[in-house]
């Protein structure tokens, strides 16, 4: 692929992950070798398929491309070993550009679209059985100031969870309020895209 997404685990630095097209490549020993686990249903891969283990929990392990007819988040409880598909927004997006995780709650994860006047930022906190719009875009227009522009990162305030910054093609976005309000990032950071 054109981006090559790979996935290291805090708890276990010898534990890597990657995507392919046949589903998700796990290794144990830091590279040396690598292990597939075949995906079979609603993979899609593309250049920008994702792996995300969470920061809460390394048995949970995300991946996926995004949410269309044929694509779906995939989750893993054990570790990376088996993946399941997870539920659609309701709403077909199309291509996803990331997936991100809580740094405390494990149940919780965060997928990223760059589509024109479509949502921008899903947030699930039950294992991906239901998704929400946090960046406001349900209506083909915002709520929350979330601006109409591409999405390639995000991150949770580990010491202050309500605060979410948001890397995008014009910088960062924060919310402060847990996604509720969206703002460019008050400083001196120039126009220019963040992708982590």
């Amino acid at each position: 692929p054109f981006v090559s997404r790979l996935a290291n685990s805090k708890s276990d630095p010898d534990i890597l992950y990657a995507v392919g097209s046949s589903g998700v490549y796990k290794s144990i020993d830091f590279g040396g070798s690598w292990d597939s686990k075949p995906i079979s249903t609603r993979w899609g891969f593309w250049s920008g398929t994702d792996v995300e283990i969470s920061l809460a929990n390394p048995q949970i392990v995300w991946a996926g491309s995004g949410m269309t007819d044929v694509r779906s988040i995939q989750l893993s409880t054990d570790g990376g070993e088996s993946f399941d598909v997870t539920n659609n927004y309701p709403d077909e997006i199309g291509l996803a550009t990331g997936i991100y995780s809580h740094p405390f709650q494990d149940s919780t994860a965060y997928v990223l679209f760059s589509i024109s006047e479509r949502p921008k930022v899903l947030r699930t906190t039950d294992l991906g059985n239901s998704w929400e719009d946090i960046s406001g875009y349900g209506d083909e227009s915002t709520s929350t100031g979330f601006p109409n522009v591409a999405v390639y990162s995000l991150l949770v305030m580990p010491h202050d969870t309500m605060t979410i910054w948001a890397g995008t093609e014009i910088g960062i976005v924060e919310s402060t309020d847990n996604g509720q309000n969206w703002q460019l990032l008050d400083s001196n950071l120039p126009s220019v895209s963040v992708w982590d």
